[in-house]
């Protein structure tokens, strides 16, 4: 993406990773996930994308705004320390719930290590 000099991009500009994640999985010929599930008993979290057939229990984050930094040059989204944290719990809880997760980036959706790691997987 081409950005004019001090200016920014509009939000509309920006990539729908989960869009287009859904896309490479389709066009894989991989099984249709849920999208935005609610996992915790207790909690209010949510998969990107999940699968629960067959006995499986794959679940996909994409960790989006890894790089992003606030103006000050501190880490924002998912980077941001406080974030993390709250991602660890988040994913320890669905570890202890026995679900396996792929976490993955735009850079992983790009280059195709997603999809791979998805196959593999689902396979299993």
């Amino acid at each position: 993406m081409k950005l004019m000099r001090g200016r920014k991009a509009a939000p509309s500009a920006r990539t729908n990773w989960n869009t287009v994640l859904l896309q490479e999985i389709r066009l894989a010929g991989l099984p249709e996930p849920i999208r935005e599930y609610v996992f915790h008993a207790n909690r209010n979290w949510r998969f990107d994308f999940c699968w629960r057939e067959g006995g499986l229990l794959v679940a996909c984050e994409i960790e989006g705004g890894i790089w992003m930094q606030t103006e000050t040059g501190r880490s924002k989204g998912h980077a941001h320390p406080q974030r993390f944290e709250q991602d660890c719990e988040k994913y320890n809880e669905a570890a202890l719930y026995g679900w396996t997760l792929i976490r993955v980036t735009p850079a992983m959706i790009r280059d195709g290590r997603a999809i791979d790691w998805l196959d593999r997987a689902l396979r299993v």
